[in-house]
């Protein structure tokens, strides 16, 4: 059995796609997969004498279960509610449940939806009860393709479980993200929505993401969009496409099967050399030099 000790203070939001458990009980790991953003883990668990627990999630993550159990969050201070198939555990919100069953079989997705987004999500009271049940049909249809990717992969399962993670940080900012920015009233404007809708066509199609288009999509001129977007976001449309298909590259830097120039290639660019460059005015050193800084970390 794997058996790792719960520390929240080790792994804040962001630094790592690695789960962490409590010691009150055993954890064996059936199939695992690093993807864009996040980490899938399929997880069979022996729960010991204790049958209930309070804990503070270090990174926000998806359950996939039938486990059967009672959860609520203290920050809402609620009576307890059954928990759904699907649930969602935001990062540093305190959570307390209680269970009867002694085994249990989960498929985990630890997900980083700012970095996949590049929007924030802050969850109110009741948008946090929402999620101890997520009754969300694309969310759960995403979470089972996962799961059956890990435990029977398939010659394209890595781009598959690539798509999904993206998919599922979209889904959440489209349930749970306001519906515009406040400081922007006309339909034409960069609510959070479509900016999660603008980079997930970035990562799925680096490369292919035409700025008149995106103008004439809008019914706009493409100076008019690229000053409202630049209004929006603080930054053009080019250098947001650019960070976002550079911030897909450094997470396949991660996976070392895949060499430089066919990340170059799924990232959009026309050849290594270009991807280099752009890649070391943004990291300061060229991919292979941030591939192998992983290794000695």
């Amino acid at each position: 059995m794997l058996t790792r000790p719960y520390d929240s203070d080790r792994h804040p939001e962001g630094t790592s796609l690695d789960f962490i458990f409590p010691q009150e009980f055993e954890t064996s790991l059936e199939a695992a997969r690093a993807t864009v953003g996040a980490r899938f883990e399929v997880r069979r668990f022996f729960w010991r004498e204790r049958n209930e627990i309070v804990f503070t999630p270090p990174c926000s993550y998806f359950e996939l279960t039938r486990f059967p159990s009672m959860g609520r969050y203290l920050a809402s201070a609620r009576d307890f509610c059954e928990q759904g198939e699907v649930r969602f555990y935001p990062a540093a919100c305190p959570f307390q449940m209680h269970w009867q069953e002694r085994e249990q079989r989960s498929l985990f997705c630890r997900i980083d939806i700012p970095a996949i987004t590049g929007l924030p999500m802050e969850l109110s009271n009741q948008q946090l009860r929402d999620t101890i049940d997520m009754r969300n049909p694309h969310v759960r249809a995403l979470l089972l393709r996962a799961q059956q990717e890990l435990v029977a992969p398939g010659l394209c399962s890595q781009l598959i479980l690539d798509s999904i993670s993206v998919g599922l940080a979209a889904e959440m900012v489209q349930q749970f993200g306001p519906e515009s920015q406040p400081e922007f009233t006309s339909r034409r404007t960069f609510d959070q929505r479509y900016l999660a809708g603008l980079v997930a066509h970035i990562r799925e199609q680096p490369g292919r993401v035409e700025i008149g288009q995106l103008a004439a999509e809008r019914g706009i001129s493409v100076r008019h969009y690229e000053r409202l977007f630049r209004t929006a976001t603080g930054e053009s449309p080019a250098a947001f496409c650019r960070r976002h298909m550079l911030a897909l590259a450094k997470d396949l830097l991660m996976d070392r099967s895949l060499l430089v120039k066919e990340i170059a290639y799924r990232c959009g660019f026309a050849n290594t050399a270009s991807f280099s460059v752009a890649f070391r005015q943004i990291e300061g050193c060229s991919p292979r030099q941030f591939r192998d800084r992983l290794l000695i970390h």
